[in-house]
């Protein structure tokens, strides 16, 4: 399946060799399968080790003494591999779950200034500290960090190829404020709502494409949540702290289920603050599994000027988020039976979108309205509402743009486009999913 995350990796080959790449994920986004695909067809060799597999190697690396010492292991292996040549463009030097091995990581600073090798790394707890110790490789180390599918990226997996022409021409039409086909509009709002049931994670989209079972999609997702929660044992540091997230990351679908969607520590255990689970919270936002949408106290300045303790918490993933909630939530959405909390929902959709778009997210609630999401574009605060169907009516936004002028608002929606009005646009949630933020700024 195609990621556009490849076109970094391209870039990242075609400088000269004074950085080694880090990408850092949470579980199953495809790290691992998109490094290995990306050196297959760019690299001569793919010299992999995954110090979570090959204790071994693990051995070996926990052990070493100096870089020159690390450089003959990795020669060795390779040769182990039939591969004999590990320097430059001849191979693609993977070391995958370097987070198992906190020396590998401190030996990428070295292996990278030899200016020999071309070295990517991975790990799914990248964001947490490794055995008590935060570590730093500087500059000579690239990070890139990697989210789920996002929609397009579904779009190509389900239809194929001959989606991209048609991708192209509803954003062309986007841009012109022109309708979309009925017919092709309704196709994608289905494809919206598969979005939401299936998500983002490669392995489930994978499962959808080939069975077209949700029954199966459901049990690769439960395997998913099952392997957060065994990272939360595994990774987290001590017993008290394993309680403590376990608990927060179960409560994630019960926060949904308020009429205010804000995190409140009380319900994840009664009379607790954030000083008790604080910790755990920042947690699983480092490791990927969750993102905080900070409230904005005030729009004085940038958004980060504003920034307050209050956030809403959304899962990295909405196919994830639904398998948490239960199989009759994938009854609920394919029959449009979700009543309030449809609304929550889609607000997970958009979040995820934006995440994609690698903004940052706020919310606003000034009196009696509330602003889903602000996002900063250029010095400027935009707002954006999410509406989960056909009637789209928003007393909140209207109340925001009268009250602070923003030059642009979004009404993200079931409903086709209308861009007609100066400040406040109307577009389908694929749309909004398709346009960057410059394109969506500039409608």
């Amino acid at each position: 399946m195609k990621r556009k995350i490849y076109i970094d990796l391209l870039e990242w080959k075609n400088n000269e060799l004074s950085q080694s790449l880090l990408i850092k994920g949470a579980r199953q986004v495809g790290k691992t399968y998109i490094v290995k695909t990306f050196g297959k067809n760019e690299f001569n060799n793919v010299l992999y080790l995954n110090f979570e597999d090959q204790l071994d190697m693990k051995r070996a690396f926990d052990n070493m003494p100096n870089p020159d010492e690390a450089i003959k292991t990795l020669q060795a292996y390779g040769i182990s591999q039939n591969i004999f040549n590990i320097e430059g463009k001849e191979t693609l030097i993977f070391l995958d779950e370097i987070q198992m091995c906190k020396r590998a990581y401190s030996l990428l600073k070295s292996l990278t200034e030899m200016k020999k090798y071309r070295i990517i790394a991975s790990g799914s707890m990248l964001g947490i500290n490794l055995n008590g110790d935060f570590l730093d490789p500087g500059p000579a180390v690239k990070h890139i960090e990697m989210f789920p599918m996002d929609f397009e990226e579904f779009l190509w997996a389900i239809h194929g190829e001959e989606i991209k022409h048609i991708i192209k021409s509803i954003k062309i039409d986007a841009l012109k404020g022109k309708l979309v086909n009925q017919i092709l509009h309704d196709t994608l709002n289905n494809d919206i709502k598969d979005y939401v049931i299936v998500g983002g994670m490669p392995q489930v989209v994978l499962e959808f494409l080939n069975k077209k079972d949700l029954g199966a999609v459901f049990l690769k997702q439960e395997g998913i949540i099952t392997l957060y929660r065994s990272d939360i044992q595994q990774y987290q540091s001590t017993q008290d702290n394993k309680i403590k997230t376990l608990k927060c990351f179960d409560s994630i679908p019960n926060q949904f289920s308020k009429d205010n969607h804000r995190f409140m520590y009380s319900a994840v255990e009664e009379n607790k603050t954030a000083r008790y689970y604080g910790n755990a919270i920042d947690w699983l936002e480092r490791t990927g599994n969750t993102k905080k949408c900070y409230h904005a106290d005030h729009l004085r300045g940038s958004l980060i000027d504003g920034k307050g303790s209050l956030f809403k918490l959304y899962m990295n993933d909405i196919g994830l988020l639904v398998s948490m909630l239960g199989q009759d939530y994938i009854y609920k959405i394919q029959n449009d039976e979700l009543d309030l909390f449809k609304g929550a929902l889609y607000e997970q959709l958009l979040a995820q979108m934006l995440v994609a778009k690698k903004v940052n997210l706020y919310y606003i609630r000034i009196g009696d309205f509330e602003i889903d999401f602000l996002i900063e574009h250029h010095g400027k605060i935009l707002p954006i509402e999410c509406k989960s169907g056909g009637n789209t009516k928003s007393k909140s936004l209207k109340s925001f743009v009268d009250k602070f002028r923003p030059d642009k608002a979004f009404k993200v929606s079931l409903n086709n486009i209308n861009t007609s009005d100066k400040t406040i646009k109307a577009i389908p949630h694929y749309v909004f999913a398709l346009l960057s933020i410059q394109e969506l700024a500039s409608l």
